[in-house]
């Protein structure tokens, strides 16, 4: 194997999308895990920080998609995986739209009395018990690759949830505007907790902040 063209050794918010336009002309990069933490840093414990740093992440995503770097308009250079990667890191933030309907369909069964699927017959139960099995032994397989506790994995899914049905779905439509309207977007640059003191280490955690962010999972 021959040496890398460079490393890549980019941080921040936008390090998922960096490398989209150095893999379209050809580059190739490395991942690189030190023995030693090579960089720390704080990340927002505060609900409202967080929903606005993701909604940061996710508009950078739907430029990438409206862009020229799109990967599956990019170069041929692109090798299939990494075409794959690109364009999942791009669409990811639209399945907030299939997202809020699914949240509002059993709202609307509720209030208008009438129920989402008109017969319930053998073929859809059989459809619904594969698709509950499979993300029953999806979920299963995350906990156990990712090592965490149970209930550290119900906690990231509730805020999956929550940051899907707003921060994404506001990434969406600010992207679109931009694109359609050419209205550009001014970010909200996300607080990091910088207490030293190990008692006040989560002291925002509990902090209400408001923003317009908690409208839809309302």
């Amino acid at each position: 194997m021959g040496e890398p063209d460079r490393v890549d050794l980019r941080v921040g918010d936008g390090g998922r999308g960096d490398g989209v336009p150095d893999a379209q002309p050809g580059w190739r990069s490395v991942y690189c895990i030190t023995k030693r933490d090579a960089f720390r840093g704080t990340a927002p414990i505060n609900l409202t920080d967080r929903l606005h740093q993701v909604l940061r992440w996710a508009t950078g995503s739907v430029e990438i998609f409206f862009s020229r770097n799109n990967a599956l308009l990019g170069s041929r250079r692109l090798k299939f995986l990494q075409r794959v990667a690109y364009l999942n890191v791009g669409i990811y933030p639209f399945t907030s739209v299939f997202l809020i309907m699914y949240c509002f369909l059993p709202a609307l069964s509720l209030f208008s009395g009438h129920f989402i699927v008109q017969t319930l017959n053998v073929t859809f139960l059989v459809y619904l018990l594969i698709i509950t099995v499979t993300l029953t032994l999806l979920s299963l397989l995350e906990v156990k690759w990712s090592g965490v506790a149970l209930e550290e994995w119900w906690r990231n899914e509730q805020f999956w949830l929550i940051g899907g049905t707003s921060a994404h779905l506001a990434a969406v439509i600010q992207g679109l505007l931009k694109v359609i309207a050419g209205i550009e977007i001014s970010f909200t640059l996300t607080s990091k907790s910088a207490a030293e003191d190990e008692d006040d280490i989560y002291a925002e955690l509990y902090v209400v902040k408001w923003t317009s962010l908690f409208i839809p999972p309302s």
